[in-house]
């Protein structure tokens, strides 16, 4: 009985300190309350499709797994921290086209001085997919696409690590 009991506890005080929040995400910011003052780095990708998907269109938004399709374009990554402003993560708009208190600089593995910085990285180009990392405590990814009507699709995919 007593392992039984210390096997619920355990359960319920592990899950209990993995307390994954909703992420907000438009194409035009993103609302992240899982960054605190420590963890609160993340980056943006380009992603186009691989040449093997090019010629057979497979490709759609409405995908569930379009991650099997597409690259990073290195051309447009981007990494930050989202320095603490005083206002709480979880209300903090962080735009995409607007100065937003920090800076972005290019992935290490593009520029490994990461000397070049830039106040905004403008914005998201419609029909062009995105990937989004570093907005939860988890492996969890977010692929987005913006369609030519402007409409924004999410694609969260959990618990991968290879991007």
């Amino acid at each position: 009985m007593r392992v039984y009991t210390a096997a619920i506890l355990l359960l319920f005080l592990t899950t209990s300190c993995w307390d994954e929040k909703a992420v907000t995400i438009t194409k035009d910011y993103v609302i992240n309350p899982n960054w605190d003052k420590v963890d609160n780095s993340f980056a943006v990708y380009r992603m186009e499709p691989k040449d093997s998907c090019k010629t057979i269109n497979a490709i759609n938004p409405n995908d569930m797994e379009p991650y099997h399709c597409l690259i990073k374009d290195t051309s447009f990554s981007f990494t930050a921290n989202v320095e603490y402003n005083g206002k709480d993560y979880a209300n903090r708009k962080v735009y995409f086209n607007r100065y937003n208190g920090f800076v972005w600089r290019r992935p290490p593995d593009i520029d490994p001085t990461r000397k070049r910085t830039f106040k905004t990285i403008g914005k998201l180009q419609q029909e062009t997919w995105y990937l989004l990392t570093g907005l939860s405590q988890f492996s969890t990814l977010h692929y987005i696409y913006i369609d030519s009507s402007d409409k924004l699709h999410v694609h969260k995919v959990s618990g991968m690590i290879n991007y």
